[in-house]
């Protein structure tokens, strides 16, 4: 899924970071005058279009460096309701730097104990420490901690970790809510094919199947989102369902779903993927009737079979 907000993020930036799995960085210095003025109108249609697109509540942080950002999201953008705060320069003392120091991340219980030890109980309390007896203490990971709690960060956002497919995924927003179990399994297997025939026309199994649902009511979101690793990896659509499904049943609360998304990640090539011999074949019966499928839909439409 960090693939597709990646998409949604370069429609209002070229330069977009994928910084972890459900983390992202985008730098809109340059572009920010075509969405509007105002910052945080522009993190509500960047949050707004991750809703409708995905399904996904996304928390925004606005700053000048990459550290701000994360800072914002981490302490203030996750426990607000809106999940969108802009830092303004000169403000860093004010929102974060009473939190506590084990707060910020990259600061575990060792170094929480140690810190604690020499008198730092806060962000703030490690912002005005002395760099050189951190520095004398702990090396590059001792600047790294000050800096951070300092907000200052030179690195600018890299488009280059966005580059390579790191997952395949496809998402529905049904016409209506959906609360019938038929209704619901018909929509994820329709998604499911769309992400399979994907993947084989990329050559790329999946061994962690992901699936997300979300209720229409943006006030209080409902839904889940979870994921499974398989014994092995894939890309048949019959298999992929078959764990989709026993995922969906066992966290569904029988709410009305109105948006369901659907991802294959840690993807693999699929001319490296060793399997014994009868489930080879038995894969490969499987893979023909697929690829079939796949030609009949390419030539006819998805609708040509049923």
């Amino acid at each position: 899924m960090s693939l597709q907000i990646a998409e949604i993020l370069s429609d209002f930036s070229d330069l977009v970071e994928c910084y972890s799995i459900d983390e992202l960085f985008v730098d809109i210095t340059n572009t920010a005058h075509l969405f509007g003025s105002d910052p945080e109108g522009i993190a509500k249609q960047i949050q707004s279009r991750i809703w409708l697109e995905t399904g996904v509540f996304a928390r925004v942080g606005c700053a000048d460096t990459k550290v701000k950002a994360k800072l914002t999201v981490d302490l203030i953008c996750k426990k607000s309701e809106s999940g969108i705060f802009i830092l303004k320069k000169g403000d860093l003392e004010k929102y974060i730097h009473s939190h506590p120091v084990e707060s910020m991340w990259g600061v575990g219980s060792r170094y929480r104990r140690h810190l604690n030890r020499m008198g730092i109980w806060t962000i703030g309390d490690l912002s005005k420490y002395s760099l050189t007896r951190l520095r004398k203490k702990w090396g590059v990971n001792g600047e790294v901690l000050w800096r951070v709690a300092n907000g200052i960060d030179d690195s600018p956002v890299s488009p280059d970790t966005f580059t390579e497919q790191k997952n395949i995924g496809n998402g529905l927003t049904l016409p209506k809510d959906y609360s019938k179990a038929d209704e619901i399994e018909t929509a994820l297997l329709d998604i499911i094919s769309i992400v399979c025939k994907r993947a084989r026309e990329k050559g790329l199994m999946g061994q962690v199947v992901s699936i997300g649902v979300r209720g229409h009511v943006w006030e209080t979101p409902t839904g889940f989102s979870r994921q499974k690793k398989l014994t092995k990896p894939t890309y048949l659509t019959k298999e992929v369902f078959r764990e989709a499904k026993e995922l969906f049943y066992q966290y569904w609360d029988g709410l009305p779903i109105r948006r369901i998304y659907v991802e294959l990640s840690d993807l693999q090539k699929d001319d490296i993927v060793q399997l014994d011999f009868f489930d080879q074949v038995d894969r490969e019966r499987q893979l023909q009737l697929e690829r079939v499928t796949d030609y009949i839909h390419d030539q006819f439409g998805v609708t040509s079979l049923n």
